[in-house]
């Protein structure tokens, strides 16, 4: 006779059949079922372990699961993972602090141990990145010192010479001032003794003494003149410009080449600032130079012609020159490309490498006009007058609109600060 063997309480997957059939008289703790499922619901994550009996019976019936080794293997799995991964993050972490560690003492500087020629271990100071820097600025601002110490003595012997030779022309207008005072004295005293002779006396002394009064006016009249072309004064006024030096004498005279395409409006520029008026424009063959003064400063303007033939002797007039003023008119589109093309090639030029560049966009006012900033966008000035003092001003050539800014802008760039207030 065949006996069946007892089965273990929940070691298989399935419900044994008493608990299916009745429930027991007495309670049966859950805790008497092995727990061999893993519920992966997410409202149950607080307390996802279960057995057969909550998983067909309990608050689990009807959840997902998965075998609870299987999910074990996999949390381990997930757990050493992110052990590699703190592994590896510590590691990045140490190698970061080591540098910063590095850094630190690169910046600070301090005691290393070194070897000379014969072996001989000594501590030496190594300096750091903060104490070369500090060495740098105080060797840039050392240079910085010398150089404007130089700039002083040279601007100080430019007031000593100006003053030794006004000095010695006062002294010498002192003594012509003397002599001629002691001539006159004589003159008069002269006239004195003759008008206290007798007749004849005075009549024969006629002629001496219409010569003695010629002299005399003659010498009045030379007076006057220089009393009305000299203003006795005993300021001295200077003006720095931006590079630290020098200039005595009320009016700073500044070089200005202008330059453009032809029709653009050069000539109609400068009559306008030296006449204030406006003038029927001719093309100009050759050029025109006039001399322009605004506040405390004194522009000697050329106008060079800007036909295509002419545009070769520019060249010839770039010596000494400190400022450029480029015309181009705003109306005529088509030949903005040829005005770009120009005004690189004056870029080039080694004779206007520390020029300022001032660009008129001329005739402003009329209708369809392209604007400063279009113009600045078609023309890629920021990247044509990189590293270059450069301004463009918009303008109207015909009423003088924009003129005077765009000397103002000249004024700024080539005078010191503040002193441009005493004009």
């Amino acid at each position: 006779m065949r006996t069946r063997a007892t089965q273990p309480p929940c070691t298989a997957l399935c419900v044994p059949p008493t608990c299916v059939l009745s429930a027991p008289s007495s309670p049966t703790p859950l805790a008497h079922w092995p727990n061999t499922f893993v519920c992966l619901e997410e409202a149950c994550q607080s307390g996802p372990l279960m057995c057969c009996v909550c998983k067909e019976y309990g608050k689990h019936q009807g959840h997902k699961h998965a075998v609870l080794e299987t999910e074990a293997n996999q949390i381990r799995a997930s757990i050493l993972d992110m052990a590699h991964c703190i592994r590896t993050f510590t590691d990045e972490v140490s190698e970061y602090s080591r540098k910063l560690v590095g850094i630190v003492q690169q910046i600070e500087g301090g005691e290393q141990i070194v070897e000379d020629g014969v072996g001989m271990a000594h501590t030496e100071h190594v300096p750091g990145t903060a104490e070369s820097a500090r060495s740098c600025v105080r060797a840039y601002f050392a240079d910085l010192h010398e150089t404007l110490c130089r700039q002083e003595e040279m601007a100080l012997s430019v007031v000593d010479a100006h003053v030794r030779e006004r000095l010695i022309w006062l002294r010498q207008q002192q003594e012509d001032m003397t002599i001629l005072l002691s001539q006159v004295s004589t003159a008069c005293l002269h006239c004195e003794k003759t008008l206290q002779q007798d007749d004849c006396r005075v009549v024969l002394a006629k002629q001496e003494i219409s010569c003695l009064l010629e002299t005399l006016q003659k010498q009045q009249h030379q007076f006057t003149e220089l009393a009305d072309h000299i203003q006795l004064d005993a300021g001295i006024p200077v003006t720095f410009t931006k590079d630290n030096r020098v200039h005595i004498g009320p009016k700073m005279e500044i070089r200005v080449v202008t330059l453009g395409l032809d029709g653009a409006g050069k000539t109609t520029i400068l009559f306008k600032l030296k006449q204030d008026e406006f003038m029927q424009p001719i093309p100009t063959i050759g050029f025109n130079v006039e001399t322009v003064e605004y506040k405390n400063l004194k522009f000697t303007i050329w106008d060079v012609g800007g036909k295509h033939k002419l545009r070769p002797l520019w060249k010839h007039y770039y010596l000494n020159t400190q400022a450029v003023v480029f015309v181009i008119d705003s109306c005529h589109r088509d030949r903005l490309m040829e005005a770009h093309s120009e005004l690189a090639k004056l870029l080039t030029e080694k004779e206007l490498r520390d020029a300022l560049l001032l660009i008129f966009a001329n005739k402003q006012d009329v209708p369809g006009a392209v604007s400063v900033e279009e113009m600045t966008e078609l023309l890629s000035l920021h990247k044509l007058c990189c590293g270059r003092s450069w301004h463009i001003q918009g303008c109207d050539a015909r009423s003088g609109t924009g003129l005077h800014e765009g000397l103002d802008w000249l004024s700024r760039q080539l005078v010191a600060a503040g002193v441009l207030d005493v004009a």
